[in-house]
């Protein structure tokens, strides 16, 4: 008996900008296909194929097949892919991108960042092989490329270090490639290669040759002890306000500008230091500018970015799309977040964060009214200088400069400065101390900070545990010097 008539549709963007759209359904007990792609006759799609018009004709010829009354279509009538030879290697790539964008050779659409990624990586690969056929490039040419992107990496490394200042056609500042961005670009070129395979474009993967392969240095993933972490959030703390270290002031003992600086250096504001002395807003505001502080223009939150960071365990570039209308910070269950995270099933992920955060916020949220910042819900909690959306470069940035302000002070006190600290050093340590904060708690802890997997978190979980192991030795000895104790005990008849 034959199997009832069922179908799937799927829509393939080509390299001309239109759609083709590959029908697939069972007939007689035979497996169909059919591909429909510019049909000229068309009224109601504009000489076109578009996505309404195709399931249509899918559900006519299911209907016909349960009538008995399909035929396939004759030859001439039929309408087939034009064969227009193999494709080269820059069309079939930017094929191999508009299909992962449309989510059709991988289980969703990309995201937005994906796909620029992507594009970035192509875009090396794309300049090399121009006039090249995908069928036609071979191991030799793909090994020409990686020596090509180390060669040119190294040359650009040596002429920084020289002292140039390299510059690409838009003016941008060039960065040299790392090994590890070059291994993408690589492994990029490959999946290109993968999907040709099965288009049938080539048989075999240069791109998946071993001497293809770039060893990339496994990076030191850090985290920040609590004390180093509360010696970072105070200096981004001290940026914020302006503070100034008053032994690097000239000024004059008793003077104007000496007293201005030591209410700066206090955290005073302006008006409240033209209250203080009994001077007016003009002389503060010129003593001020002499002694490279500002306040209000500028403001973008240091503090708030590296406390949200630190203390919710949030991606920079999460924190750079968080809007403060997704901040509870009054409810009844807890002040939390809303972050919007395609890794999570949900598309949202809930954070619950502390009262001091908590805090942070509300003081941060008044500053920037203050400041004349806008403050509406569909505004950026963490905004740049004019109240846009924050860059993660600039989330970078700051925290780099609350890292090196707190190595500063740390030498000052004769101990150790920080290691080298980025925006994921401070959600790694977000998650060092909610893992202790919560007894290990680890699947409480990935929901925190939307872990698909326990990876990251586990990796942090075992950093943890060797420093307990640490311990062994006083452990042991304590144990040793317990049962001495009760040794002694027992030979003094207690």
């Amino acid at each position: 008996m034959a199997r009832p008539a069922n179908g799937s549709f799927e829509s393939i963007p080509l390299v001309d900008g239109s759609d083709a759209f590959h029908l697939r359904f069972q007939a007689y007990g035979e497996r169909e296909r059919v591909i429909l792609h510019e049909r000229e006759d068309c009224e109601c799609c504009g000489g076109g194929w578009d996505e309404r018009a195709a399931r249509r004709y899918l559900s006519t010829a299911l209907a016909q097949v349960r009538a008995g009354v399909w035929e396939p279509p004759a030859p001439a009538a039929a309408v087939e892919e034009v064969d227009e030879g193999p494709p080269l290697y820059v069309d079939y790539s930017e094929h191999w991108l508009a299909a992962r964008v449309a989510g059709i050779i991988c289980k969703k659409p990309i995201a937005t960042t994906t796909r620029k990624k992507d594009e970035w990586r192509l875009g090396y690969s794309q300049r090399f092989f121009a006039e090249a056929l995908v069928e036609e490039i071979d191991e030799e040419q793909c090994l020409e490329f990686k020596g090509h992107l180390l060669a040119e990496a190294q040359e650009q490394r040596e002429a920084i270090e020289a002292g140039a200042e390299l510059r690409d056609e838009t003016g941008r500042r060039i960065k040299p490639l790392s090994l590890s961005s070059i291994k993408m670009i690589l492994d990029t070129l490959a999946s290109v290669f993968d999907e040709a395979i099965r288009d049938k474009h080539r048989s075999d993967n240069p791109g998946r040759s071993k001497r293809m392969h770039v060893e990339v240095p496994k990076p030191l993933r850090t985290y920040l002890e609590m004390d180093e972490l509360a010696a970072l959030l105070d200096a981004a703390h001290e940026l914020d306000l302006g503070l100034l270290d008053l032994a690097s002031v000239a000024a004059e003992p008793g003077s104007s500008a000496e007293r201005v600086a030591r209410l700066v250096a206090a955290g005073r504001r302006p008006r409240q230091i033209a209250i203080e002395l009994g001077l007016s807003d003009a002389t503060v505001t010129y003593h001020l500018r002499r002694l490279g502080v500002s306040f209000g223009r500028g403001y973008i939150g240091r503090r708030a970015v590296c406390e949200l960071l630190a203390r919710a365990g949030v991606r920079a570039s999460e924190l750079c799309d968080l809007k403060i209308g997704q901040v509870r910070l009054h409810d009844p269950d807890g002040a939390r977040l809303r972050i919007l995270d395609s890794k999570t099933e949900a598309g949202v992920r809930i954070v619950e964060i502390t009262p001091d955060l908590a805090e942070v916020i509300i003081e941060h949220i008044d500053r920037l009214r203050r400041a004349g910042m806008p403050c509406d819900p569909e505004d950026y909690l963490v905004p740049n200088v004019r109240g846009g959306r924050m860059s993660r470069q600039r989330v970078g940035r700051i925290v780099a400069a609350a890292a090196e302000l707190a190595s500063e002070r740390l030498r000052a006190k004769g101990l150790s400065p920080l290691p080298n600290t980025t925006p994921h050093t401070l959600r790694r340590t977000y998650i060092s101390i909610a893992l202790l904060a919560n007894e290990f708690d680890v699947k409480f802890v990935m929901a925190q900070v939307g872990h698909a997997d326990s990876k990251m978190t586990m990796e942090v979980y075992a950093q943890l545990q060797q420093r307990v192991e640490r311990r062994h030795g006083e452990r042991f000895d304590a144990l040793i010097q317990r049962a001495r104790k009760q040794l002694a005990g027992v030979a003094n008849g207690h």
